[in-house]
């Protein structure tokens, strides 16, 4: 028989095949079709969506010492408009998110990003973000997205005059006025607690997150206990790209805060 196939060589290269295959050592597990050893979940940086976990878990950024960093493509976009890419240089992390859907100027919540965050040291927080403009070189055009921190003590803008201002329809508690101080709604854009957030330098990545048009205000948040909160984000301007954001205390400068070498906040799948 074995040289009746010798004789033949396609009967030679089939025989050669079987034999292969017959062997012990493949890695499959027969029960479940499977390798007995996966490779453990991806790491955020091999899979930057939801932070890296699994579809079934929650990303959950962690606070250290009043600071929280955290790469925009961490969050879960999966289904919505913000695209993930790379093509304007000098982001960090695995690249940004920029919206890729239509303009939603007075409807917030398109493209919603959720970001759950677990803060240890409660009090209050800057917050900002690292973003681009990516769509002409105007300074006041696709240079804006929507925010809000719905279950936080406080969320508002302030003013170096400490005038504040609060989301309208806020359900959120306001902060007593003191002498001097004024407690209204921002100019522009406002609703059901979201606030507009802009930046308004062109061809550059820049730290900027401000409300209140042409009058800009500083967006805080108060969270008054330890526990997990969540930042909500949502598309407003085409083309209006987010590299990451940071919250930090005021033991921290915004300098240090936004250096490029800072480390990114744990990530737990929960």
């Amino acid at each position: 028989m074995i040289a009746k196939i010798l004789k033949y060589p396609i009967y030679f290269f089939l025989f050669s095949f079987l034999i292969a295959c017959s062997g012990d050592d493949d890695p499959v597990n027969d029960e479940t079709g499977g390798d007995p050893n996966p490779d453990p979940t991806p790491t955020p940086d091999t899979n930057p969506n939801n932070g890296g976990c699994d579809n079934a878990t929650t990303a959950v950024f962690i606070e250290k010492d009043g600071l929280l960093t955290v790469e925009s493509e961490n969050g879960n976009f999966s289904g919505s408009s913000w695209k993930l890419t790379q093509d304007i240089a000098d982001s960090s992390g695995e690249g940004y998110l920029i919206w890729d859907g239509d303009d939603a100027f007075n409807k917030p919540g398109n493209g919603l990003l959720t970001y759950k965050i677990r803060i240890a040291n409660p009090g209050t927080y800057r917050f900002i973000w690292r973003s681009y403009i990516g769509i002409g070189t105007n300074g006041t055009e696709h240079n804006d997205s929507w925010l809000r921190i719905p279950d936080a003590k406080h969320f508002y803008g302030k003013k170096g005059n400490g005038n504040i201002v609060y989301p309208n329809d806020t359900t959120l508690d306001p902060i007593a006025e003191s002498a001097g101080q004024q407690n209204t709604s921002p100019n522009g854009s406002s609703k059901e607690g979201w606030f507009k957030i802009y930046m308004n330098k062109a061809s550059t990545w820049h730290w900027q997150s401000s409300t209140s048009d042409n009058d800009a205000h500083d967006i805080f948040v108060v969270f008054d206990t330890p526990g997990d909160y969540t930042i909500e984000i949502s598309g407003r301007s085409k083309g209006h790209a987010i590299d990451k954001f940071v919250l930090f205390t005021e033991t921290t400068t915004q300098n240090d805060a936004t250096k490029d070498d800072n480390v990114k906040s744990e990530i737990k799948c929960e």
